[in-house]
């Protein structure tokens, strides 16, 4: 499970960002402060930094979010950080980036958006689960392999990144055209029965039942939601 470290002095912002990720299965907490960052990220070693640009901002300039980033990398924090910005000017973003900024993302942004950046940035660092348990069957997204009591099965890319998609986002309906936008690239209205065709190769490799399902659930005309419970 990755463990996040918010950093945003909105009390109202921070709890609903700790809130929506712990529900997405991550470990979430959060900080109002530089030196509440310091001390969660030495108790609590993040495998992300999520931070405010704006953290506090006022006269004095050393503890905004720039400032809690150099703070942090002059420990031994050497993961991701994603900054959260309402600023979009290329001078802001370069100064981001000499501190070690991973990505940004531009206020206002959906939950649904930073989880995804989060992810995909927890996937390059390497601090991304890969390992999962549903019962009698382990996933194992490193080696693309679904393991059974009584053998395996090999996923394609495609279905690696789309049960991956599922996993990262389970207990949540995702339409059609986020999958394709998500995992292929589309245009969310393109007319394909590309996601329906791997959702069904996943179920087989699965060994799941569309009208029982253990894991991937189909809501009709919406999309399709993962509901396997670990164990």
């Amino acid at each position: 499970m990755a463990r996040i470290l918010f950093v945003e002095d909105e009390t109202a912002v921070l709890e609903t960002l700790k809130r929506f990720f712990t529900k997405e299965g991550y470990q979430a907490y959060g900080a109002q402060s530089l030196s509440e960052a310091l001390e969660l990220s030495e108790r609590y070693p993040p495998d992300l930094v999520v931070l405010d640009v704006m953290l506090n901002e006022g006269p004095e300039p050393e503890s905004n979010g720039f400032a809690v980033c150099k703070a942090l990398r002059d420990t031994d924090y050497k993961g991701p950080v994603i900054f959260l910005t309402a600023r979009t000017t290329e001078e802001d973003k370069l100064s981001g980036f000499e501190l070690g900024a991973d990505d940004y993302v531009t206020k206002p942004f959906s939950l649904k958006e930073l989880q995804a950046r989060a992810a995909a940035v927890l996937r390059r660092s390497g601090g991304a689960r890969s390992l999962y348990r549903f019962g009698d069957i382990e996933v194992d997204l490193d080696n693309y392999v679904i393991r059974h009591p009584d053998g395996e099965e090999r996923l394609s890319n495609k279905e690696q990144e789309l049960l991956r998609y599922l996993i990262e986002h389970r207990d949540t309906v995702l339409p059609r055209g986020e999958l394709l936008t998500g995992i292929w690239r589309y245009s969310p209205n393109v007319t394909t029965r590309t996601v329906d065709t791997h959702i069904l190769n996943v179920r087989k490799k699965l060994r799941d039942s569309a009208t029982n399902p253990r894991f991937i659930e189909t809501l009709h005309g919406v999309g399709y939601r993962f509901i396997g419970v670990e164990g």
